[in-house]
């Protein structure tokens, strides 16, 4: 199972992402992803802090994500990534391709620059 809220700060959206986001759940994030709010966010922090597992199914659509924000002129990274999620992020590159960060705060000021 995958929840996905929303909020924005300081202009950026962040998505706070819980449970597992794999071949199952890949369908809810895009669902989510594609709400009218998101349509337009060119700056996205994922806050993985309550991700508990990624599948390359996963991986797969945070990178439409990414590439749909760069699409917008802006980006999106990550946030509070927890050490077996972190994992799979620096085996597949991910991690420095959408970067890393510790905290959202971060994350924000970061894409912001």
């Amino acid at each position: 199972m995958l929840e996905v809220n929303n909020e924005v700060l300081n202009e950026v959206l962040v998505v706070k992402l819980s449970g597992r986001l794999d071949g199952i759940t890949s369908k809810t994030f895009t669902e989510k992803t594609s709400a009218p709010e998101y349509a337009s966010a060119a700056h996205v922090v994922l806050d993985c802090k309550d991700l508990s597992y990624i599948s390359s199914e996963g991986l797969r659509v945070m990178l439409m994500a990414a590439k749909k924000a760069k699409s917008l002129g802006g980006a999106l990274t990550l946030a509070s990534v927890n050490s077996s999620v972190n994992e799979v992020m620096v085996i597949s590159g991910f991690g420095t391709l959408l970067g890393v960060h510790s905290s959202t705060e971060d994350a924000i000021k970061a894409i912001k620059s």
